[in-house]
């Protein structure tokens, strides 16, 4: 497949696109951005994503001048120069504009900007279940917005991956929040438990659509503030995401969590990745 790069109306391989240099996601990280999938052309999720985009945009008071229509468009032609019938990551974000750097925001006929990048996508091997460790939420209060600026993320993440982990689980004193790049949810006592969204948690699409699954097969949900004496004893530890999907964890900061509940995991799981392959034809797992 190739790696395409796109950046307001122009496409090329990605690794030979240029941005310019006056972008505000350069100076201040002044933009927005979701990640979803795509099969064999066809898109996944694209209404809950681009409701997602939309509202970020709205939060950061970022005129986004297409429409979802137009956007969708924009997101396909990227897709379909990729030239695979295989599976891959679509990340696009919007930038305030290109314009002087200023904190302020630019003069309104600076328009947002519009990136996007098609890369192949890689399916984890759900086999293998996931190691986590815990890490301080230092993040600010606008963790419900999709905004570009990820330091924290970035720090969690490597320090996670320094461990030998796939993640770094996030929380304030005792109280969970999400993932450095994902969400977690918890299985106990046959309910699927999250916690509340709030300015603390951003609202993950795959967190959605497993609480939909459960609701349709008849799995009690909470969503409550969670503590992280919760998370060590919770029947299942579940992380998700865009590219994960969903997957189990058995330990946490070197120590056994979940697997205890292996049936109902297995039964949300499979339900979502036959969710997907209704939607787009992509069999995971």
């Amino acid at each position: 497949m190739k790696e395409i790069g796109y950046y307001n109306g122009e496409m090329g391989l990605l690794n030979e696109m240029k941005i310019p240099m006056q972008d505000r996601a350069l100076y201040f990280g002044d933009g927005v951005y979701d990640v979803t999938f795509a099969y064999n052309h066809h898109l996944f999720a694209m209404n809950d994503h681009l409701d997602r985009f939309y509202n970020s945009c709205r939060m950061l008071e970022i005129d986004f001048p297409l429409t979802r229509e137009e956007l969708t468009a924009e997101i396909q032609k990227c897709v379909d120069a990729a030239e695979t019938d295989g599976a891959v990551v679509i990340y696009w974000q919007s930038s305030r504009s290109n314009s002087k750097r200023n904190h302020v925001y630019p003069d309104p006929s600076n328009q947002p900007t519009l990136l996007i990048t098609i890369t192949e996508a890689k399916p984890m091997d759900y086999s293998i279940p996931m190691k986590l460790i815990t890490w301080e939420d230092t993040r600010f209060y606008h963790c419900n917005i999709k905004t570009l600026n990820l330091i924290p993320n970035v720090v969690a993440s490597q320090r996670a991956k320094e461990a030998g982990c796939g993640e770094a689980v996030l929380h304030r004193g005792n109280q969970l929040t999400e993932c450095a790049h994902s969400s977690l949810l918890l299985l106990k006592d046959g309910v699927l438990i999250g916690p509340r969204l709030n300015e603390l948690i951003l609202p993950s699409i795959s967190r959605k659509h497993l609480f939909e699954i459960a609701e349709q097969l008849g799995v009690p949900t909470e969503m409550r503030d969670v503590t992280m004496d919760e998370v060590w004893n919770a029947d299942e530890v579940i992380v998700c995401s865009t590219t994960k999907v969903t997957a189990a964890a058995d330990t946490l900061d070197g120590k056994p969590v979940g697997m205890k509940d292996r049936d109902l995991f297995h039964k949300l799981q499979k339900a979502y990745f036959d969710r997907v392959e209704k939607e787009i034809g992509w069999k995971l797992g």
